[in-house]
């Protein structure tokens, strides 16, 4: 409605020519033309070509009067306007329904004066993992559960080599866990190692007294597709590429550093826009590595202090209790679409229809008043003339 009924002047000349009112108001004014000039034919016209002229285009007019049911050739030109409104209606509507999802919208919404117009609308809710999930939902939840991790950590400006290293898996004792690759060049030690699950706690263990001027973790796990055509839903497990760095100016690593990586469930749910169509689902683990700074770095007056022979950094990777669920879901359903352009129809018919009963009713009655009196007054007027003048006339005869 806002849509319809509205013009804007002062925006760009696009927004003026998908403005319905604008052509609605371009239609009312051809509309007063023809009848300026029914008018003229009507009073003027001797010829009778004119007179022709004028029958034939009531005939016309009264043809497409669907507000008086062909009772006056005025309705025509009202339901032209109204021919154009509906018609600016349905396009609108047909083209904002397809604007979604919002992921598979190609350029802009040239039938409206907002460009960036969609039919989606977003939720996010923080959900507990103990409420259990949909069952159009239960494989997304297998997939995220499923992914294999790859940490790789980074240790730079250091003299530590790959010989010094050693990955522990902290349990109720230290098991060994497997380095799939290592490397050292140019003062920067970078190993990796295929997580065993997604809650796990490690130690690195680097033998020496070498100094690390800093540290990088980064996570990567491969994504994939499945679907389900019982439950008409696809789903889309994520690639996951993170990485985060941790230096500070002028200090070095302490010793005993310990880090902490929150992995966190993030549910896409997309609603079908029919519904015959299919649900989608995504999902994707979103990383956090939480700690301080201040606490994980020294300079190196402070570090010489340090009686330990090795570097022990600490990684714990942990999973909240809960999960995010972000909705998205189409503001404008195919049913309540279609009843909408139907009333929009009716609505426009109805109140044009009651601006013509107005006029009918009320404009026109007055108009025939003053048009009766003004007629009177000119009889009254020219008959006291007529009488003035007779006296005059009597006088010239004697």
């Amino acid at each position: 409605m806002g849509n319809m009924f509205t013009i804007s002047f002062s925006s760009s000349n696009h927004c003026l020519l998908v403005s319905p009112l604008f052509w609605v108001l371009i239609i009312m004014l051809l509309g007063i033309l023809i009848a300026l000039v029914m008018t003229i034919l009507k009073y003027c016209a001797i010829h009778p070509l004119g007179k022709k002229t004028r029958r034939g285009l009531k005939e016309f007019f009264k043809h497409f009067d669907l507000i008086g049911e062909g009772d006056l050739w005025i309705g025509g030109i009202v339901s032209f306007a109204i021919l154009i409104l509906v018609i600016f209606a349905y396009v609108f509507s047909n083209g904002y329904f397809y604007r979604y999802p919002i992921e598979e919208i190609s350029g802009n919404a040239t039938f409206a004066c907002d460009l960036t117009l969609s039919n989606a609308q977003f939720s996010t809710r923080l959900m507990s993992l103990v409420v259990p999930p949909k069952a159009d939902e239960l494989s997304i939840f297998e997939l995220l559960n499923a992914q294999l991790f790859t940490l790789h950590v980074d240790f730079v400006n250091t003299l530590f080599s790959c010989a010094d290293v050693t990955l522990t898996q902290i349990k109720d004792v230290n098991l060994p866990l497997p380095i799939s690759s290592c490397n050292n060049s140019d003062g920067s030690l970078s190993l990796a190692a295929t997580l065993p699950s997604h809650g796990v706690n490690l130690q690195f263990l680097l033998a020496g007294i070498n100094t690390i001027g800093g540290v990088r973790l980064a996570l990567e796990g491969s994504g994939t597709q499945q679907k389900n055509d019982i439950l008409q839903a696809s789903y889309t497990l994520v690639d996951i590429t993170f990485a985060q760095a941790f230096s500070a100016p002028g200090l070095v690593l302490t010793q005993q550093p310990s880090l902490t990586l929150q992995l966190t469930k993030v549910i896409n749910r997309t609603y079908p826009l029919t519904k015959d169509g299919q649900t989608q689902l995504s999902g994707i683990w979103m990383p956090y590595v939480s700690t301080d700074i201040n606490q994980i770095f020294v300079n190196e007056n402070q570090y010489i202090y340090a009686i330990s022979s090795n570097t022990i950094l600490s990684l714990v990777i942990s999973a909240p209790p809960y999960y995010v669920l972000n909705t998205q879901r189409p503001i404008v359903e195919e049913a309540e679409l279609i009843f909408t352009n139907i009333l929009f129809t009716i609505l426009c018919m109805e109140v044009f229809g009651l601006m013509f009963l107005i006029f009918k009713v009320i404009i026109a009655p007055l108009f025939g008043c003053f048009h009766n009196y003004y007629q009177r007054q000119s009889t009254t007027e020219n008959s006291l003339a007529n009488n003035f003048d007779l006296p005059q006339v009597s006088l010239c005869r004697f």
